[in-house]
């Protein structure tokens, strides 16, 4: 574990473009949304519309695609000053995925797409606001971190968009 952690400090200090695949996070949030799907069909009868995050996710990954063109184009020009823009919004996505006030009674956890479940302690729980306010039957919560999560996704994509 620690050759691979110096190697990636190595990498991420001197690598003149941060190693980072962004359309894979796109494919990653698709998967997560599918299985939140799964978690809600068997969860109640009660109906979650979850359409404004499928379309946040869908603006994702098309920014994803281009900055990873805008990425190929910095690299094949050598241009330093797109390299910086490149890595600054691959240093940057991350912020637009924390939410104002927190996940629902942790406060202290504001990552919208993963945070450490309540009931498996430190595992990931992906789309943690809807997820389990869907697991404890709380729709009117869960309809909430649906528009919280899909505003925390667009402000990402919004932060890559070139």
């Amino acid at each position: 574990m620690g050759q691979f952690l110096t190697l990636l400090a190595y990498h991420l200090s001197s690598d003149e473009l941060l190693p980072l695949d962004l359309p894979n996070y796109g494919v990653e949030l698709q998967a997560y949304y599918e299985d939140l799907q799964d978690v809600i069909s068997s969860g109640s009868n009660a109906s979650l519309d979850t359409s404004p995050l499928s379309a946040a996710i869908q603006t994702f990954q098309a920014r994803t695609k281009e900055v990873k063109g805008l990425e190929q184009m910095a690299l094949m020009t050598n241009d330093a000053e797109l390299i910086e823009v490149v890595n600054h919004k691959y240093r940057d996505f991350q912020r637009g995925f924390v939410s104002q006030g927190g996940l629902p009674t942790r406060e202290f956890y504001r990552h919208v797409v993963t945070a450490p479940g309540l009931d498996p302690g430190y595992a990931a729980v992906t789309y943690a606001g809807i997820t389990e306010a869907v697991e404890a039957g709380d729709f009117d919560v869960a309809r909430d971190w649906v528009g919280r999560t899909a505003r925390g996704i667009e402000r990402a994509s919004e932060i890559i968009k070139t």
